[in-house]
């Protein structure tokens, strides 16, 4: 079986049909500006965060890991992870973003991915997660509950049945994420 990346939990919940065109049409999508600015971003952020305390996390003990690559055969997930917080027995995944919105399900979706990597890979407990709001420097906690990680599953099911069928999903519902989609012009239907 072919692995989902963890952004792909991200993407699904976001819109379904980015996950379809990621896997039958890669590259075929314009990177944003927005997609531009946020990798620039992240590296900076990298930079500032090894001199900050992790107070703010609440795991002030816990060692910092940036970019840690994992993947998992029995979940059918591999993904980096852009901070992994690892402590005596636990630990707690950090994902920069490069927004100004509240954590949308979407993010959550990624954070829980990542639990369950960290949790079948690394053996660490992670009951929660972190999305790290780059524009205004601030943190917000998720925790990552059992409804959580059984939509985690549930995903990675429905998008190995979309490939199995080649079948697009349906777009979202929300119209205006399509207004800065990379693949806003391959929906036709929507437009």
């Amino acid at each position: 079986m072919e692995l989902l990346a963890v952004t792909e939990l991200r993407q699904w919940t976001y819109c379904p049909r980015v996950v379809y065109f990621h896997q039958f049409m890669p590259g075929a999508g314009q990177m944003t500006y927005k997609m531009r600015e946020g990798l620039r971003a992240q590296e900076m952020v990298e930079g500032l965060e090894m001199r900050r305390t992790l107070r703010r996390y609440g795991l002030e003990e816990a060692v910092r890991e940036f970019g840690v690559w994992l993947q998992c055969e029995r979940l059918g997930l591999s993904g980096k992870l852009d901070l992994l917080l690892r402590g005596e027995g636990v630990g707690a995944v950090v994902d920069f973003k490069l927004t100004s919105g509240e954590v949308g399900e979407n993010q959550r979706m990624q954070l829980a991915g990542y639990a369950e990597l960290v949790e079948s890979v690394m053996g660490l407990r992670v009951e929660r997660g972190f999305i790290y709001r780059i524009p205004d420097d601030k943190v917000f906690a998720v925790e990552v509950t059992d409804e959580m990680r059984r939509r985690v599953r549930e995903i990675v099911g429905a998008v190995a049945r979309m490939r199995e069928q080649e079948e697009m999903p349906e777009a979202t519902e929300v119209r205006g994420r399509c207004a800065e989609c990379e693949y806003a012009n391959y929906c036709g239907d929507v437009w």
